[in-house]
């Protein structure tokens, strides 16, 4: 029985691949166009990835905002503590002023490139 088992389990795997040959290429009229064709489409590109940075240095900030708190309200007094919080609330403050900076730098590069 072990032996009958094994011969099917073994012939089934053997035939799986042989089942990528059934689908057939139909070319469908609503599929996009892509790579980069033009200037425009490397403008877009840009754009898009200036947006997630931008969006990433947000997300920085507000963490860093949060761990600034963190450490604040934990610091109980204690001036070395009280330190280290300031200066998380200062790299906090950087980082958003660096996400304001990558999204003029979209405009640069933009304005550059036409």
């Amino acid at each position: 029985m072990k032996n009958l088992t094994k011969k099917v389990i073994s012939a089934t795997l053997l035939a799986l691949p042989s089942l990528g040959f059934a689908q057939g290429v139909i070319p469908s009229p609503n599929v996009p166009v892509t790579g980069v064709r033009s200037l425009d489409d490397v403008s877009r590109i840009l754009v898009t990835l200036v947006n997630w940075v931008t969006g990433l240095f947000f997300v920085a900030a507000i963490l860093f905002l949060f761990y600034a708190a963190y450490l604040y309200l934990g610091a109980a007094g204690d001036p070395e503590r009280l330190t280290k919080a300031k200066d998380q609330l200062i790299y906090s403050v950087i980082a958003i002023a660096v996400a304001l900076l990558a999204g003029s730098v979209r405009f640069i590069v933009e304005s550059i490139l036409r």
